[in-house]
């Protein structure tokens, strides 16, 4: 997916309630058809007195993604520990603090910080979508960048609250598992406010360079996912990444990969059942969690 802003929001779960957490820049999107049911990658882990699941995520889903089977629930059902990349990422009121905290100005000038190209460039990318330049004045390249990304794939139907965290965390709260999340919707958000004016308003020019082609990937990449196509989820998310943005693929996804392995490889150690539901791409290639325990001794396997 060549579309920068689309790559951080489909490996950051917090980054997908941008659009929610500005409400006045919501809109329905169309309803999407009903699609052939799937069969997503699950891992195992069995350890010396547990079991350990490992389910890769699809954050941003069209309605009538059939991705539930009776593999999946069986690892839920089982498990006494459910974690995600967060536990507060369907909390609208802090997400709509944590975007102003970091991706607003206090006053109306993101035109100031692009020049002439870019803001008409930018104003046309907006009208496609129904929104006009006044609405993101406030907004820093990057997060306009973000915006506009999920903004194009919501009027093509991908909806968070259609999203697998969403769905399998409701349903762990209800069945009373012990959840817990890896990362903060503070911390996820932080992770692009990083960049000063000249690198965000370089991540908002790739992005609007590239409007017009973040649906049609992501619905490439969300197919790959369903099906359970690990090399073409590999290759269209992971080895892809990795190559067009080293420093995001590095900071998005081997940095937090690092940060998450320890307490995974005490999880497959642990008493018990623990199921892991994070991003898919977090999950497949060389720096992927997968190969990482695999590397450490585990023996983890695909669940058929």
């Amino acid at each position: 997916m060549k579309n920068i802003a689309a790559r951080a929001a489909s490996l950051a779960l917090g980054l997908t309630t941008l659009v929610s957490a500005v409400p006045e820049l919501a809109r329905a999107a169309d309803p999407a058809p009903v699609v052939a049911a799937g069969h997503p990658e699950l891992w195992v882990a069995h350890g010396p007195q547990g079991t350990l699941y490992l389910l890769g995520s699809f954050h941003l889903l069209r309605p009538g993604a059939q991705w539930e089977d009776a593999r999946i629930n069986k690892a839920l059902n089982s498990a006494d520990h459910v974690w995600f990349e967060l536990t507060d990422f369907d909390d609208m009121a802090l997400a709509q603090q944590i975007f102003v905290k970091y991706g607003l100005y206090d006053t109306p000038e993101l035109s100031q910080h692009l020049d002439k190209k870019e803001l008409d460039h930018l104003g046309t990318a907006l009208g496609r979508h129904g929104m006009t330049i006044d609405q993101v004045q406030r907004l820093k390249p990057w997060a306009a960048a973000l915006l506009l990304a999920q903004k194009e794939l919501a009027d093509d139907g991908f909806d968070g609250a259609q999203g697998v965290d969403l769905t399998l965390y409701h349903k762990a709260l209800a069945a009373k598992k012990d959840v817990k999340g890896f990362e903060t919707l503070d911390f996820q958000m932080g992770l692009l406010a990083h960049l000063d004016d000249h690198d965000g308003t370089s991540f908002l020019d790739e992005t609007l360079d590239d409007d017009d082609e973040g649906t049609a990937k992501m619905s490439q990449l969300a197919d790959a996912w369903l099906h359970g196509n690990e090399a073409a989820l590999t290759a269209d998310s992971v080895t892809e990444m990795k190559t067009d943005y080293p420093a995001l693929y590095q900071k998005m996804l081997v940095d937090r990969n690092n940060s998450w392995l320890p307490r995974i490889e005490d999880m497959a150690r642990a008493k018990g059942t623990t199921l892991v539901v994070v991003g898919a791409g977090h999950l497949v290639g060389p720096d992927g969690v997968v190969a990482r325990l695999r590397a450490a001794g585990f023996d983890v396997q695909r669940v058929p």
